[in-house]
This record gives structure tokens, C-alpha cells and sequence, in this order.
């Protein structure tokens, strides 16, 4: 190839190019790839678990959901799953491990609430779970490194009483445990995500935050998207909550992000309360536990019954009434199947009452309110084979039946 006029000598001239050279042939390339992998030097592992599929042994896992949904409960259940080695929400568990939870809200429940979980284990023996109430700032790193012996303490603890490591880290809550100026702030959350590794890290456990869903779950985790995009794996728990009365339903288990697994719902549960005891006043006390209902589909895979647009609504409500007076046997064009049918005229006036809105009334152009009530027939009359209508013209009308 030849250098135009008005261009430099470049590495493209083949004169001074003469094609690629070989790695070797340049002293210090080993050095300069150092960190690089080339396609077929590395064979992929298998992933790493926790729970076959859902929780990997180490890194950050988040659970978010909404306040009330069961979060905390989910966590002692994971806890009692992971040293007993039972099925999690009916995922294997890979490896028996220890939890440690740092309960920066909600302390004073933790006891009641592990007893509850072991007391419906068939042995009701000790497990190894330990959790610490008085909880340091997080977000300050010495504070991190100032507990990564205590942890290490922990871990050669469960592995003298219970042969297990701890394989757990679970922080709760991470807003409680992280005084964060704002967590929509992109750069605090990885800071925040930094800090949790380094608590899991040393010894290889899997650091699992629970943390609060926005407003609505259709939001997902508070704050900044990077606490989703730095976890290796996000768990959410679904509810229907009714925030007047405080009563909670449907609530579900999901995987809403993972590196290796397929995302989707895992299962609806429900929270069992399990007495403990009575207290001076012979009044019941204990705490709940999660039981899921793995024989029923999610709430979140359920299909909900679409709700008819108004003009349908209207045409249905008009056709029982108008059918109750006006209605007769008919045959199809004349000579096809019987059915019972109005006319379209006939109905008319009935759909205009049950379709016109107060506002419709109110509005001083009538020509407006009779083309819009027209155009919400004929989008009605265009929709009746969806919804369970047939409709013809013959004799000079155009009739209306049900199929």
C-alpha cells in the first residue's frame, strides 16, 4: 500500500510494516500481558454455591424488599438452612456453614425469632449462629478492619463447635449499619460495596445485606443502582401490604439478579408464629417462622385478570339490561344457528348512561359527549370477539349476541 502525498509514513506503509511479529520477538511483551487471558488458557469453572443456584459461597449477595414483607425472618431461615444443611426454599444446600448477623436494628428479636426457627427442627439441637447488636459504623473503614478479627474469632469458634466454617455474613439493615450521607449517591455505594467485601473476604464468606425496597417494588433497591449492579446476587422479598392496616399477603421469594443462575421467582411462603412460652400475665409469647409453600405457584408467576376498559364494561352492563326486555330468538342472516340478540339501536341509549362519566354530563357541548360516546360503542363493537360477543348485520340492522 502506498502513503498518499499528503500523509506521513505510517505502520501501514507494507515497506516498513512487513506483517504482525511474534510475542516473543518483543522484549518485555510477557511482562506488558501480565493480567490478560487469551481464549483457551483458562477452562471455565463451575460456579461456587452456597444454595445450588441461588446464594454463591462468597462475595455480596443483597436482599431487598419491603418493609414488613419478612425480610429478617428469611434471613433466620436461611441461617437455620445453612447449619443444618436442609433444602432452602427446596435448593440443595452445597455446603453446611455458619452465620453471623450484625443486627444493627433489631437485636432484642433475634433470640426469639433463631429459638422459634430451631424449635420446629425435628433434633432442636444448637446451631451455629451468632449475631452482634451493637453494631459500629460501617461505612468507616477502620471500624471494618477493627472487626475483621473479631470475625476471624468467630470463625475458628463455629469450626470448634460445630465443624463448620462461617460462610455467612449477614448485615441487617445495611442503612442502619452504614450511616451513609445519600445512598443515591453512586460513589458512597461502592464504597459501601468495598467495606462489605472486606468484611467477607478474609475468610471467604458471602456477605448478604438486607436493605429496603423504594416506595413500591416496581423500584427495587433503595438508593443508587450501583447496589445492584456490585452484587453478585439480589434476593427479593415480595408482599402485598396494605400500609393503612399494616396487613401483609402473598409474600414470595425471587431471585432478581444473579452472575450464573436463571432470575425468576423461587416461591410464595407465609410466616407461622410458634409460641415460646407465656409471660407474669399467662400471655403467649414467641415469634414466627417462615414456612414455604412450594406446592403453590409464586404470587409474582400468578396471572392477574385483566381488568375490561370502560367501553366493554359498558356494553356488557347495557346488554343484560336491554336483553331483560328487548331481547328475542333469532336466527343467524336468517337461516344460520338460533341465538337470543338485540339490535345496536337498542342498546345505544343504555351504553351512553353507562358509559357518559359525571364529567361527560356536566360538559356543555352535547355534540361532544354523542361523538365520544359513539367512538366508545364502535371500539366496544370492534372488541366483542375478545370478550365473549358476536355480532352480524342482516335486514337492515346490525345485532348483537353472546357466543
Amino acid at each position: 500500500m502506498k502513503v498518499r502525498p499528503e500523509q506521513s509514513e505510517t505502520i501501514y506503509d507494507r515497506k516498513r510494516f512487513g506483517g504482525p511479529r511474534a510475542v516473543g520477538s518483543d522484549p518485555g511483551a510477557d511482562a506488558a500481558l501480565f493480567g490478560f487471558t487469551f481464549d483457551g488458557d483458562a477452562p471455565p469453572d463451575p460456579p461456587h454455591y452456597l444454595i445450588k443456584n441461588l446464594l454463591p459461597a462468597e462475595g455480596v449477595a443483597m436482599l431487598g424488599g419491603q418493609s414488613g414483607a419478612g425480610k429478617t425472618f428469611t434471613v433466620v431461615n436461611l441461617a437455620v438452612s445453612l447449619g443444618t444443611g436442609d433444602a432452602f426454599f427446596g435448593r440443595r444446600v452445597v455446603e453446611r456453614v455458619g452465620t453471623l448477623i450484625f443486627a444493627a436494628e433489631g437485636a432484642g428479636t433475634l433470640a426469639a425469632r433463631v429459638e422459634a426457627a430451631r424449635a420446629v427442627l425435628p433434633n432442636g439441637d444448637r446451631l451455629p449462629i451468632a449475631w452482634m447488636g451493637a453494631v459500629p459504623n460501617l461505612a468507616d473503614v477502620e471500624e471494618v478492619k477493627a472487626l475483621q478479627p473479631k470475625i476471624r474469632a468467630i470463625d475458628a469458634r463455629m469450626r470448634e463447635q460445630f465443624g463448620v466454617r462461617l460462610g455467612l455474613i449477614a448485615i441487617d439493615t445495611m442503612a442502619a449499619a452504614f450511616a451513609m450521607k445519600d445512598e443515591n449517591d453512586a460513589a458512597e455505594a461502592q464504597q459501601v460495596l468495598r467495606h462489605m467485601r472486606m468484611l467477607g473476604e478474609p475468610i471467604g464468606a458471602l456477605v448478604l445485606p438486607i436493605h429496603h425496597y423504594g416506595k413500591t417494588e416496581d423500584t427495587g433497591l433503595r438508593g443508587s443502582s450501583a447496589y445492584r449492579g456490585g452484587a453478585d446476587a439480589v434476593l427479593s422479598i415480595l408482599a402485598d401490604r396494605n400500609q393503612v392496616t399494616g396487613e401483609v399477603t402473598t409474600r414470595s421469594l425471587n431471585l432478581a439478579k444473579s452472575r450464573w443462575a436463571e432470575e425468576g421467582p423461587i416461591a410464595a411462603f407465609a410466616l407461622r408464629f410458634v409460641q415460646l412460652g407465656t409471660d407474669e400475665d399467662g400471655d403467649a409469647y414467641g415469634a414466627c417462622v417462615v414456612e414455604p409453600k412450594l406446592d403453590e405457584p409464586p404470587p409474582s408467576t400468578r396471572k392477574v385478570p385483566q381488568k375490561d376498559p370502560l367501553p366493554i364494561v359498558a356494553l356488557k352492563g347495557a346488554f343484560d339490561e336491554v336483553l331483560l326486555t328487548h331481547g328475542r330468538e333469532v336466527q343467524v342472516r336468517g337461516a344460520g344457528e338460533t341465538v337470543r340478540a338485540i339490535t345496536v339501536s337498542e342498546i345505544r341509549d343504555e351504553f351512553r348512561r353507562r358509559y357518559a362519566t359525571g364529567e361527560d354530563e356536566q360538559e356543555d357541548d352535547g355534540a361532544k359527549v354523542q361523538t365520544r360516546v359513539r367512538q366508545a360503542l364502535k371500539r366496544a363493537l370492534d372488541a366483542c370477539p375478545k370478550h365473549g360477543f358476536r355480532t352480524a348485520a342482516w335486514n337492515g340492522e346490525e345485532w348483537l349476541w353472546r357466543a
